[in-house]
């Protein structure tokens, strides 16, 4: 879900077609999580934003991120054009992203580009993380040195957190770059979902869907669950007004969103 665009009378969801994208989602999230914690000075705050440099270092352990994040902006560098050709970009932006993104794309290729190598060789986040898999082991008696730490000055906290997250600054940038053009190329169709049903099959010879935006009213309190995959697309409408019981089907027509994200 997106939440900068969570304003006004509705709430929107992203849902990713496929894993590489699921993984830039999961990234965009945890940098963004980390960012907005390490503003504030308050040490429950430095503990969110320690907690997602570690769950950022678990995602970057996980698959040849590097990799996937490298063909993605090789692929979206020949892909820009669709842009104009949907009357979405001038030409001048056509050129002005794809230049962006082959600047990137070299960029992430250096041996040099940040992404994430501090996060691997910081002695305290090693520690943190060992413990990070215990509940509630990253108390003062576990890490007595992440105590110390917590303990420090905000100035001197707010500098190691700095440090952590401008080790993957080059990851950030390619991510946000990547994760920017798609949404930008889909646009926001009203649809109905009869019974709070909807169903859609791309025909094979269309263009794939990469991710879909879901904008869902506000006031109806309605949840999407979304499913499938780039060529069949079904959700559900729910509702659950009392967290203490399941979520159980709308009912009703439901008025949404739906954004088809295509490049």
């Amino acid at each position: 879900m997106s939440e900068d665009e969570n304003t006004g009378s509705w709430v929107t969801y992203e849902h990713p077609l496929n894993e590489r994208l699921r993984t830039l989602l999961r990234l965009e999230f945890l940098m963004e999580t980390a960012r907005t914690a390490m503003e504030r000075d308050a040490i429950i705050d430095s503990r969110m934003a320690v907690e997602a440099f570690i769950h950022t270092f678990n995602v970057l352990e996980r698959g040849e991120v590097r990799s996937e994040v490298i063909k993605e902006l090789d692929r979206l560098s020949t892909e820009t054009g669709f842009m104009e050709a949907q009357g979405l970009w001038s030409a001048a932006q056509v050129q002005k992203e794809t230049d962006e993104c082959r600047r990137l794309l070299r960029r992430v290729g250096e041996p040099d580009a940040a992404l994430g190598q501090e996060l691997r060789e910081d002695e305290l986040l090693g520690l943190i993380t060992q413990r990070f898999g215990v509940g509630a082991g990253t108390c003062n008696f576990d890490l007595p040195s992440y105590h110390r730490w917590l303990a420090r000055p905000y100035s001197e906290r707010s500098a190691d957190m700095q440090r952590w997250f401008e080790s993957f600054a080059d990851l950030r940038a390619a991510v946000r770059f990547a994760l920017r053009l798609q949404r930008e190329a889909g646009t926001f169709t009203d649809e109905v979902a009869t019974g709070g049903n909807w169903q859609s099959r791309t025909p094979y010879d269309s263009r794939v869907s990469q991710m879909l935006r879901l904008q869902a009213p506000l006031e109806n309190g309605v949840i999407p669950e979304i499913s499938g995959n780039r060529h069949l697309v079904t959700i559900r409408f729910l509702r659950q007004p009392d967290t203490r019981n399941r979520p159980v089907p709308a009912g009703e027509d439901v008025h949404f969103r739906l954004a088809r994200c295509t490049l």
